[in-house]
């Protein structure tokens, strides 16, 4: 019946013809071993870089991507298999180092990703580093060049925050920094010395890894391979090493339960700390920029005017993908936590009030030698993004457990300071944010289009309309949009009383540190004895209140009224969230070139 139907036209003859041929072929291939075989064989004298293992495709020494467009970093997987009787690929040893800064920057590392097809994308415990240091300078007085001549990502090399991140323990002065820093190329600053080297994607290509024909001993050349790259990987390591260090300190670490998986996660993380951001670099490397021009550029800009194509392709990509994470564990160190708060909050007032450099000593015993680790288990991301662009995208990603540890490393020990239910986030993302869209972006406010919003305040019945229709003039005078965000923690909480300690600490030191921020009245020029009496009954005020706040205001006896409140929380449920708005400049989505003005074919 199929037949007949399709023998009405002479189109869908040929593509029932081309549709039983690919179908015969794939019957032949997987139903007769010796047709599998021979095309497994003759397939490997085709494409040498590839392994061809029963019905796997996988090959090795893949070339790494080096991020070159609005962030810099470097991206390496160190295998790949491609499964096609259950059409899924998988992802073995994924390295990220990102450049947050000159001398920031951000070390990601997981062990295996499962993608299948049309069905999910699985993602196995994933290792986030912040690295930074006790000694950081001002961003505002580093050296803002990040690239050379040759257009590559620079690092300053030798700066205090990078020798803290490498856990090398010299510390540098800012003079000896100025003088000595050597401008090195990121990717050999993440991987240690050992960066890979530039290549075009021919180059890139030719350079994986020549096998054996043979059946047999391809299988066995896969296997040992994907063993070599499991103990081999960072992690796999990092876990052997916890795992033997508990068990030769003994005593030291009887608080240490190995056999919880989320204290091994926390621990294995703090480890990955002093490893290099890329450990595994292979030979070669190859820039985003040069796959994006590997496309002419008539069919880019061709493509440019298929909106409708792209999203076409992200729906269905979409909503059959959903993204489930084992976990996340993010660390970083308490040294850095530190000096961030000497230089947003403490400044140079310790040298002039012996409180706030109580407190400043406080908070640094608390943070100096401690590790601090956060723990997102068991994530699930879902995004919608709509075929009409009348609606928006859709972002949902919820979170069964969260857990954040204190440890300390010459105690072998991690400390719980706090533990939710779990947790939610939504985000809905205006669809005229998608790239070749921007023949949808909202045109920018012309005089006219203010003076209908401030009629808007005017007439506006009451404080919440009054306050939304202000919000709406404010960001049209700004020409932003607002991604939506809401986020919502699940009780019961638990909180430990150290943390409820630091953070009463710390909410007093700020309040001192503000007042000490008021101009004295006694510091102004005065004239007469009216003034002189004015300005010294405003001083003696302003000491008696800090007199308050300082003796009255008891940080720790705060911390524990905090803390009787706090311990109804660990019983209680429902919801604790906030809902707020994410500004987004629009000018760099609106047309800047000739092709971007062209009429939409697809729209």
């Amino acid at each position: 019946m199929l037949y007949a139907l399709c023998a009405t036209s002479w189109l869908l003859y040929w593509v029932f013809a081309a549709v039983c041929y690919e179908a015969t072929f794939l019957t032949c291939l997987f139903q007769f071993d010796a047709f599998g075989h021979f095309a497994r064989k003759s397939l490997r004298k085709l494409l040498k870089q590839l392994q061809f293992i029963d019905d796997k495709i996988a090959f090795f020494n893949i070339p790494a991507l080096e991020i070159d467009t609005e962030v810099d970093g470097l991206m390496v997987i160190r295998g790949v298999t491609v499964s096609l009787s259950n059409l899924s690929l998988t992802a073995h040893g994924v390295e990220v180092g990102i450049k947050l800064s000159d001398d920031l920057e951000v070390a990601i590392q997981t062990e295996e990703v499962v993608v299948s097809l049309f069905r999910k994308i699985e993602i196995g415990d994933c290792f986030a580093n912040l690295k930074g240091g006790q000694y950081e300078m001002t961003f505002g007085e580093l050296d803002k060049k990040t690239k050379d001549n040759d257009g590559d990502a620079l690092l300053l090399e030798g700066t205090p925050l990078l020798k803290a991140a490498s856990r090398d323990g010299t510390s540098r002065t800012w003079s000896d920094y100025s003088s000595h820093s050597n401008k090195n190329k990121m990717k050999n600053v993440m991987t240690d010395g050992t960066g890979p080297k530039d290549s075009s994607t021919r180059e890139a290509l030719e350079s994986t890894r020549k096998i054996t024909l043979d059946t047999k001993d391809a299988s066995r050349l896969y296997y040992e391979t994907l063993k070599w790259l499991k103990e081999t990987n960072s992690v796999h390591e990092s876990r052997l090493h916890v795992k033997r260090f508990v068990t030769s300190t003994g005593e030291k670490a009887r608080d240490f339960d190995h056999t919880n998986e989320n204290a091994m996660r926390a621990a294995i993380c703090s480890q990955l700390h002093s490893k290099p951001s890329v450990p595994h670099p292979p030979k070669r490397s190859i820039k985003v920029t040069t796959l994006q021009n590997l496309m002419p550029l008539k069919l880019q800009a061709f493509v440019h005017r298929l909106p409708m194509l792209y999203r076409l392709m992200l729906n269905p990509l979409s909503y059959f993908h959903p993204v489930r994470i084992e976990s996340i564990t993010a660390t970083a160190s308490g040294k850095w936590i530190e000096h961030t708060l000497a230089e947003r909050i403490f400044k140079h007032y310790g040298e002039q009030d012996s409180e706030i450099r109580n407190l400043e000593k406080k908070v640094a015993a608390w943070l100096s030698d401690a590790n601090f680790a956060v723990e997102l288990g068991g994530i699930l991301g879902l995004a919608q993004v709509p075929f009409l662009t009348h609606f928006d995208i859709n972002c949902l990603i919820g979170i069964s457990d969260v857990i954040a540890y204190r440890s300390l490393p010459e105690e072998v020990g991690l400390k719980q300071v706090v533990r939710l239910g779990g947790a939610d986030a939504t985000f809905t993302i205006p669809s005229f944010l998608l790239p070749h869209h921007e023949h949808i972006v909202p045109p920018v406010p012309t005089q006219q289009d203010r003076k209908h919003l401030e009629q808007d305040v005017e007439i506006a019945d009451g404080k919440p309309k009054t306050l939304q229709a202000q919000n709406d003039l404010r960001r049209a005078e700004k020409d932003e949009a607002n991604v939506k965000m809401a986020i919502h923690a699940r009780l019961p909480a638990c909180l430990d009383q150290e943390l409820l300690d630091f953070i009463s600490a710390l909410i007093k030191a700020s309040k001192i540190v503000e007042m000490e921020k008021e101009p004295n009245a006694m510091d102004q020029e005065i004239h007469g004895i009216k003034e002189f009496s004015n300005a010294l009954n405003r001083s003696m005020r302003d000491g008696m209140k800090k007199a308050v706040v300082g003796g009255i205001v008891n940080d720790k006896w705060i911390a524990k009224m905090v803390g009787k409140i706090t311990k109804k929380l660990e019983t209680a449920q429902g919801d604790l969230g906030y809902s707020g708005d994410i500004p987004v400049a629009l000018t760099p989505y609106r047309p800047k070139t000739k092709e971007d003005r062209l009429e939409k074919l697809l729209p």
